[in-house]
C-alpha cells in the first residue's frame, strides 16, 4: 500500500501549504512542471508562460503561483500531486523532494498541524492597516543595527581611561503622533492645524494649474511615473508615496528624494513647493493627487510608511528591487553610494556575506569614483582592444552588468541553443552573456578585445538568425547601447 493511503487529505493538504515556497524555489524546476502537465496538474496557459521565463527570480513566483493555483482550485488532486512528484525520476532530480518524503514517512510532518488560523478579510478589515515592508535587506539592517548597538554601548560605558563623547544624532525629519498622553495629544494637533493652515495656503496659488489641456488617464496607471522639476528629471513610485511630502517617493539615478527634496534640486526655482512645481505628463502632483491617482495616507496614519522605524528610514534610501532582475524577493545588498539594490549573485563580482564591510559600493560606482579620481586618458580602440584585460576587469563587469540591466526578457542572457528551435543548424559558433561571464570569471581571456569580440559574436549571431524581425532590432537596440558605453568608460577618441 501507498504510504500516502495512510494519511488524511487535510494532512497533506497542510503540508503542501507549508512547503510550497521550497519548492518554488527549486533549480531547474522544468521537469518538475513537465509532470504536474502530464497529470493535468496545472493549467496550460500558465504552464506555458512558466516554462519560456528567463528571470529565474521570475521563474520562482511563476511555480509558486502554480502551486498556489493547485491548492486553492484543485485541493481534490493533493494526493494525485505527491503521488506524481514522488516517482524515482523526480527524486532523483530534487533532493528536496526527498527530504518531503521522509518528512511524510517518519511523521515530522505533524509539526505544521499546530499553524495559527489564517486571517481573513473581515479581520483584516477590523483592523489598523500595517504595511509591512519586504525584510528583503536584513543583511545590511543586521550592520546597521549592530553599528548602532556598539554605538550605544560606547555611550553608555565610556572605558576608564577614555572620556565619554557624546555621538551627534540627527535631528527626527518626520512628525510623530502617539495618544499616550494629553500634553502629545495636544502638540499632535498644533501639528495638524499648522499643516493643514500651510496646505490651505498653498492651494490659493495652484488655482491657475493644470491648464494644459487633457491627459488619457491610461497614461497614468503605471506603478512608476515619471517626473521633473524644471530641468530635474526622476521616477516617482506610487507604493512609496503614502505619507506625501516626507516620503522617499522619487528617484533620480544618484539616489532617492522626497518631494519637498526634488523641488529643491532645481536651483533656479525660487519658493517652490511640490504640489504645483513637480510635474507629470504635464500634470501637477496636486492634480494626480485630487484626482487619486497618487494616494496619500492620513497625517494619523501609523503604517510602516507613515511612521516607519529608523531601519525603515535607512532601507528607504535604496531600491526596493534588485537593480538587475527587478526582482523583490530574497536577500538585497544595498550600496551605500548609489540608490541601487542587488541579489548577492546578480551582482558581479558575486559578493559574499564575510566579504562585506560596514560600507559596500557597487560596480557602478566603485567604476565611477575611479574615474572621478583619475580621469582615462584618451586611446583609439585598437589600443584598447590589444590591452591585457587583467587592468580592466572592473570594466568588464560593468558592461556585463549594463548587459543583464539592459536585456529585460533575457533573451540573450541564457544558451539560446537549449530555448531556441533550429539555432544550431544555422549558427555554428553561438554565444550569450552567462558564457561570457563564465569566461570572464575563470580567466579564459587574455585582452580586452577578446573579451569584446565575444560580445559583438552575440549580437552578429542574432543578426544572422533573425534577420529582420524583433529580436534583430532587439539585438541591434543592445547591441548600440555596448558600444556606446564601451567607448564611454574607455574614453575612446
Amino acid at each position: 500500500m501507498d504510504l500516502l493511503d495512510f494519511l488524511t487529505k487535510e494532512e497533506l493538504i497542510r503540508f503542501f501549504h507549508c512547503k510550497k515556497t521550497e519548492m518554488s524555489c527549486m533549480a531547474e524546476p522544468n521537469i518538475f512542471l513537465h509532470q504536474l502537465r502530464d497529470h493535468n496538474l496545472v493549467p496550460e496557459k500558465l504552464y506555458k508562460k512558466v516554462v519560456k521565463m528567463r528571470c529565474k527570480e521570475k521563474r520562482k513566483d511563476g511555480v509558486y503561483q502554480i502551486l498556489d493555483w493547485l491548492e486553492k482550485e484543485r485541493s481534490d488532486s493533493v494526493h494525485l500531486f505527491w503521488t506524481c512528484v514522488f516517482k524515482d525520476h523526480i527524486l532523483q532530480k530534487y533532493p528536496v523532494l526527498r527530504l518531503f518524503r521522509n518528512n511524510l514517512i517518519d511523521g515530522s510532518f505533524r509539526v505544521y498541524e499546530n499553524l495559527p488560523a489564517p486571517v481573513d478579510q473581515t479581520e483584516r478589515e477590523n483592523k489598523p492597516v500595517q504595511i509591512k515592508k519586504s525584510t528583503a535587506k536584513e543583511k545590511k539592517r543586521e550592520r546597521k543595527r549592530k553599528k548602532r548597538h556598539e554605538e550605544m554601548e560606547e555611550d553608555k560605558q565610556p572605558g576608564p581611561s577614555c572620556p565619554s563623547i557624546p555621538k551627534k544624532k540627527k535631528p527626527a525629519k518626520k512628525l510623530m503622533f502617539f495618544s499616550e498622553s494629553t500634553a502629545e495629544m495636544k502638540r499632535s494637533g498644533e501639528e495638524v492645524q499648522d499643516e493643514q493652515k500651510k496646505e490651505g495656503e498653498e492651494e490659493g496659488r495652484e488655482e491657475e494649474e493644470d491648464n494644459t489641456g487633457p491627459v488619457h488617464p491610461s497614461v497614468f496607471q503605471a506603478p512608476s511615473l515619471p517626473v521633473s522639476c524644471g530641468s530635474v528629471n526622476g521616477v516617482l513610485y506610487k507604493c512609496r508615496f503614502a505619507s506625501g511630502s516626507r516620503s522617499k517617493s522619487i528617484r533620480t539615478e544618484e539616489r532617492w528624494f522626497t518631494p519637498e527634496e526634488f523641488v529643491r534640486q532645481e536651483l533656479t526655482l525660487i519658493d517652490g513647493h511640490w504640489k504645483k512645481d513637480i510635474r507629470c505628463h504635464s500634470k501637477t502632483l496636486n492634480y494626480l493627487s485630487k484626482k487619486q491617482i497618487l494616494i496619500v495616507h492620513s497625517l494619523l496614519c501609523s503604517c510602516n510608511l507613515c511612521s516607519p522605524m529608523e531601519q525603515d528610514l535607512l532601507d528607504e534610501k535604496n531600491d526596493d528591487e534588485c537593480f538587475i532582475c527587478d526582482s523583490d524577493l530574497g536577500d538585497l545588498l544595498c550600496c551605500d553610494e548609489c540608490p541601487r539594490a542587488f541579489h548577492h549573485q546578480c551582482h558581479l563580482p558575486a559578493v559574499q556575506d564575510d566579504s562585506l564591510g560596514e560600507k559596500w559600493m557597487c560596480t557602478f560606482c566603485v567604476l565611477k569614483t575611479k574615474q572621478r579620481c583619475r580621469q582615462p586618458r584618451q586611446m583609439t580602440e585598437k589600443e584598447a582592444l590589444d590591452s591585457s584585460i587583467s587592468q580592466y576587469i572592473l570594466h568588464c563587469e560593468y558592461l556585463l552588468l549594463y548587459m543583464y540591466k539592459e536585456d529585460i526578457d533575457w533573451v540573450f542572457i541564457e544558451d539560446p541553443t537549449k530555448t531556441v528551435s533550429g539555432y544550431s543548424r544555422v549558427i555554428t559558433d553561438p554565444m550569450w552573456v552567462d558564457r561570457v561571464t563564465t569566461k570572464l570569471q575563470n580567466k579564459q581571456y587574455k585582452t580586452l578585445g577578446q573579451f569584446v569580440s565575444d560580445v559583438r559574436l552575440i549580437f552578429h549571431n542574432c543578426h544572422i538568425f533573425n534577420k529582420g524581425n524583433k529580436f534583430d532590432k532587439l539585438g541591434s537596440r543592445l547591441s548600440e547601447v555596448f558600444e556606446r558605453e564601451f567607448k564611454t568608460i574607455f574614453n575612446i577618441e
